[in-house]
């Protein structure tokens, strides 16, 4: 994922919390991107998105790395063109 740009997903889905914590250090130290996400289905849902925030944070996720922090034109800049914007 690190060398192809590829974001992996933290869901904060409570019965879920993927990927394993074990896995989601050893994607930290590879340097790969990640995007936090609820997996909502309904707007009540959308509180869980701390719950993915707080396991980030758990597991080292650095704030730059998050793709779902940057802003429109980062994240644009990342799907054009596979690269993290500088």
């Amino acid at each position: 994922c690190a060398e192809s740009g590829t974001a992996v997903e933290i869901n904060s889905r409570p019965e879920r919390l993927d990927p394993p914590r074990r896995l989601l250090r050893e994607a930290v130290d590879a340097g790969v991107l990640f995007a936090v996400d609820t997996d909502a289905h309904a707007p009540g849902q959308l509180d869980w998105q701390l719950l993915g925030c707080a396991r980030a944070e758990e597991c080292g996720v650095p704030a730059e790395r998050v793709i779902t922090t940057w802003s429109a034109d980062e994240l644009l800049t990342w799907t054009r063109d596979r690269r993290v914007p500088s």
